[in-house]
């Protein structure tokens, strides 16, 4: 099948795709049930979105080693002035985010060496989109992409490189029976009271997810959240004893007779798994691209969620998976740390100059790989490896 042209939009039957707000790097970063929270970087690079406090424990972060420009100065001296309207003139001077960006992948990775990852960037700045309709399997669409990767919507989770999924399968009642646990005796992990540690979609996702749709979140941008594993550390455990190469893992809930709207998480270099929990008899199923399939306990499914995608549960009862999101296993290793690079930069504060700037992304980029590195030898998974 032949791509259709970045940027080339489908007048097709799927009319609801157009009503479903993209995901953008803005959302995520404030949004902890967002899909893909760190992953579709497209309107924080190209600056149409600015990004938003963070709102969950996973995600505050402080950069406590830059200072405070914009801050009003408690003496109004003339040197102090003077040395403001220096600062300020410095800043004003700076490369834009994305040639920032691309400067520091040149940098740590070498002119060249990163070309996908590069063109991927510099595809997004400019508004390009991948929109692709491939037939018998459906419509592709990602405002965030590397061109080459294999485009298909479903993914055998028993073929070589999955095998941590098989393992999760051989022990899918422990996560199970754990989460069933927390659910009859923990009045926090109630999903139906309106508990706190589930989040619902919100803003523009909820459109698409509806606010029935919940999360409780394990793992965030390859973090542990050490609040939620302490509640399932059985759970935890297997993750990091099977060396799961997660970016995110999250239970989620879909209570009776809701559903999902079609609609793409407009990135295809990270892929979503599933491992089915508590899954009702009957009309319960996820559809990836042209293709309908229904969840089953003790199961793991594999997806592309850059294909349209949407699910529904008709029966009467809720239903709950375990979901892992993973980066694509046609990427190399040397692209993923410059996607890595990439997420760390968009975590940094505007008020620096590029050196600074730099030096902090490319600190904490090796900080984050050292630590992978060292729990994929011990195990433990992790946002920096496969």
């Amino acid at each position: 099948p032949t791509r259709r042209p970045p940027g080339s939009r489908q007048r097709g039957p799927l009319n609801s795709i157009s009503d479903t707000p993209r995901m953008t790097i803005g959302a995520a970063l404030c949004i902890p049930s967002a899909p893909l929270r760190t992953i579709a970087y497209t309107n924080c690079i190209a600056g149409r979105t600015t990004r938003a406090a963070a709102t969950s424990r996973s995600n505050v972060r402080t950069c406590r080693s830059y200072p405070r420009l914009t801050e009003r100065p408690r003496q109004r001296t003339p040197a102090v002035r003077g040395a403001n309207e220096r600062a300020t003139a410095a800043l004003a001077n700076q490369p834009s985010l994305e040639q920032r960006i691309e400067n520091g992948l040149s940098k740590e990775f070498g002119e060249g060496a990163m070309t996908r990852v590069m063109d991927s960037l510099r595809a997004t700045s400019a508004g390009r989109e991948l929109d692709a309709t491939w037939p018998g399997l459906g419509r592709q669409l990602a405002s965030s992409y590397i061109e080459g990767l294999s485009a298909t919507p479903w993914h055998d989770p028993h073929q070589e490189g999955y095998e941590w999924a098989v393992k999760l399968e051989d022990k899918w009642e422990v996560v199970r029976d754990e989460l069933a646990a927390n659910l009859a005796d923990n009045p926090k992990v109630q999903p139906e009271a309106k508990s706190t540690e589930w989040s619902s979609a919100v803003r523009g996702d909820a459109l698409a997810y509806g606010p029935e749709w919940r999360t409780l979140v394990l793992q965030d941008r390859g973090r542990w959240d050490e609040a939620h594993t302490k509640l399932f550390p059985k759970t935890t455990k297997l993750l990091k004893d099977f060396n799961v190469p997660s970016s995110e893992i999250f239970f989620a809930s879909q209570t009776a007779h809701t559903g999902i709207k079609p609609h793409t998480d407009n990135t295809n270099f990270v892929l979503t798994g599933h491992l089915g929990l508590m899954i009702p008899e009957g009309e319960c199923w996820i559809k990836v691209g042209d293709e309908k399939r229904y969840w089953e306990e003790g199961k793991s499914m594999i997806m592309d969620t850059s294909f349209i995608h949407s699910t529904a549960n008709e029966t009467d009862t809720s239903r709950y998976v375990l979901i892992f999101r993973f980066w694509h296993p046609e990427l190399s290793q040397d692209e993923i740390n410059a996607l890595l690079y990439i997420f760390e930069c968009l975590d940094l504060p505007d008020g620096v100059t590029e050196s600074a700037w730099m030096k902090e992304a490319a600190k904490n980029l090796k900080r984050r790989v050292k630590k992978s590195a060292r729990k994929a030898s011990g195990g433990g998974g992790g946002f920096g490896g496969r």
